[in-house]
């Protein structure tokens, strides 16, 4: 399993220093996309890797700079890598509870779209998206089940947020999505003796009391010999000051850092 980081920022990150918090997973000649922001298909294009070869988009949480899948979707139907339109589908997947609510806020941006024949039509949510719907899926040798973590939550409400568990080829990732910290999940998957990888969101930022963010000073509470399956994400930089590695983990993910599981 090969995942490389379109970019490990935030949502509010700097696009000068580096991209939002998605990844490309390579197995067995299939590509899939955690999560899609606003930055993906710049950060491909970058890589090298034109959006037509992208197999499935596996979606995390509804904020923009994971779940902004419009650019990518029309790229592959009226793009290819030899300028002419590829007239592809873009396949979407997650639970229920992202997917309903992304393809009904699509609409007002593709559902009117001009095909390629020429026509004008208003189906272009069901036309151009193959939606995938389901907590668990498979794209190629790699098996996807999303589990629910807390994001944004409180007062009796809570936003759909979820983690994924990727497993293929005798490997096991847990990719935490956005979430406040649960310790209890991290360190019972840890030590795990299943579990290869966990990547792990993580901000430097000073705590506060609205943040909906796990802080590095948290993910310190993790005995070593479990931080040394941590690699830390969605941070955008390391500050001055701090080392993961010096204090245990496995790393901390740059944009178009490639890790081979």
């Amino acid at each position: 399993m090969r995942i490389t980081f379109l970019g490990s920022g935030g949502a509010f990150t700097d696009y000068r220093v580096n991209y939002q918090n998605n990844a490309l997973v390579e197995v067995g000649g299939k590509r899939l996309l955690i999560d899609c922001g606003v930055t993906a298909c710049q950060s491909l294009r970058e890589l090298g890797v034109h959006p037509t070869a992208i197999d499935s988009v596996a979606f995390t949480h509804l904020h923009a700079d994971h779940a902004s899948p419009e650019q990518l979707a029309w790229e592959r139907m009226y793009t290819g890598p030899d300028g002419l339109p590829a007239g592809l589908r873009t396949t979407l997947m997650g639970p229920e509870g992202l997917m309903r609510p992304l393809l009904g806020a699509l609409e007002p941006y593709m559902g009117l779209w001009r095909d390629l024949e020429g026509r004008t039509r208003d189906d272009g949510v069901a036309a151009v998206i193959d939606a995938q719907v389901g907590a668990a899926q498979r794209v190629g040798a790699v098996s996807l089940e999303w589990f629910r973590v807390p994001h944004v939550d409180g007062n009796g409400l809570s936003k759909a947020a979820f983690g994924i568990d990727l497993q293929a080829e005798g490997k096991r990732v847990l990719w935490s999505g956005d979430t406040t910290w649960s310790r209890r999940w991290v360190v019972e998957s840890a030590e795990n003796p299943d579990v290869d990888v966990i990547f792990h969101e993580c901000s430097f930022s000073p705590r506060f009391r609205g943040t909906v963010h796990t802080h590095y000073e948290q993910l310190l509470e993790l005995p070593p010999e479990l931080r040394a399956k941590v690699v830390l994400m969605h941070h955008t930089a390391v500050p001055d000051g701090r080392d993961p590695v010096e204090d245990g983990f496995r790393g901390a993910a740059r944009r178009h850092e490639v890790f081979d599981i």
